[in-house]
């Protein structure tokens, strides 16, 4: 399976390649292809851990409440979550979908040669210069010779990817003391395993992250938009109907403007026979 996914991104990375000629920009755009394929379960995903945000408090309150009895306590919490119609399981459903596209790019990205015709795409990320080649691994390319001339180069990508790794996580972690150890041990995690990755999975890796901030933050700004419509809807009317109320004035001028002269020269001529 995890070979059919690693030949399946190699024809598009292929194809990808074929018209944009740089094997980074490339690895950029095969993310933002998974990115969007995947975005109605990512949206699930974030509503998913903005709810379990929302409702954490009353949580914690239950399992303050049956802290001695453990059973009590899961099946008190099991029942606010359903009567709330939280499925705890539901932000696990991205992740299990994008584990194995991610296994497949490691794959695909560690024998390139299996999968991609080496002899004609041009694996570094600089075309014109070959300072950091992507299917090569941090620890492995440097030497002893190299190791300061490529430490900025190499060592940054695991940096990065463990940096926008934390800043992903504290948006959509609850904040609950029980998670506050993964918030900090999964960023480390990405960064150590990052140090043993080809640059271009960490690349991959990285972006998946921005994106995921990106749609993250737009979600949150339209679900706030939502929540200040519904809380003034009188508020919301008046603008529609001042809106239209001015359109419709707009309108009746424009429509008096073309129909004036002949009117008035109607009513100058009635004038005139009047006084006669």
């Amino acid at each position: 399976m995890i070979d059919a996914i690693a030949q399946f991104f190699s024809v598009l990375l292929s194809f990808i390649y074929d018209y944009v000629p740089n094997f980074g920009a490339a690895i950029i755009i095969m993310t933002i292809m998974v990115k969007l394929v995947t975005f109605p379960l990512n949206n699930k995903q974030i509503q998913s851990a903005k709810r379990m945000q929302v409702l954490q408090p009353e949580i914690k309150k239950i399992q303050q409440k049956y802290k001695d009895d453990k059973e009590k306590q899961n099946k008190a919490v099991s029942e606010f979550m359903k009567e709330n119609n939280m499925n705890p399981l539901a932000g696990c459903l991205p992740l299990l979908v994008q584990f194995p596209i991610l296994i497949g790019v490691f794959r695909l990205l560690q024998d390139a040669n299996k999968y991609l015709d080496m002899d004609v795409i041009n694996p570094y990320l600089f075309q014109s210069a070959e300072l950091i080649n992507l299917l090569n691994v941090p620890l492995t390319s440097l030497s002893v010779s190299n190791f300061l001339s490529q430490f900025s180069y190499y060592y940054l990508f695991p940096l990065i990817a463990g940096a926008t790794t934390y800043i992903y996580s504290k948006m959509s972690m609850p904040s609950d003391s029980s998670q506050k150890m993964m918030l900090y041990m999964m960023p480390v995690m990405i960064t150590v395993f990052s140090f043993s990755f080809p640059i271009g999975l960490v690349i991959y890796w990285t972006m998946n992250n921005i994106f995921s901030i990106g749609q993250h933050k737009l979600i949150v700004h339209l679900d706030k938009v939502k929540e200040e419509t519904k809380e003034d809807p009188k508020g919301a009317t008046k603008m529609v109907q001042e809106e239209k109320v001015e359109k419709d004035v707009r309108q009746k001028d424009t429509g008096s403007g073309k129909k004036a002269g002949p009117k008035e020269s109607k009513s100058k001529a009635k004038k005139g026979k009047g006084k006669k």
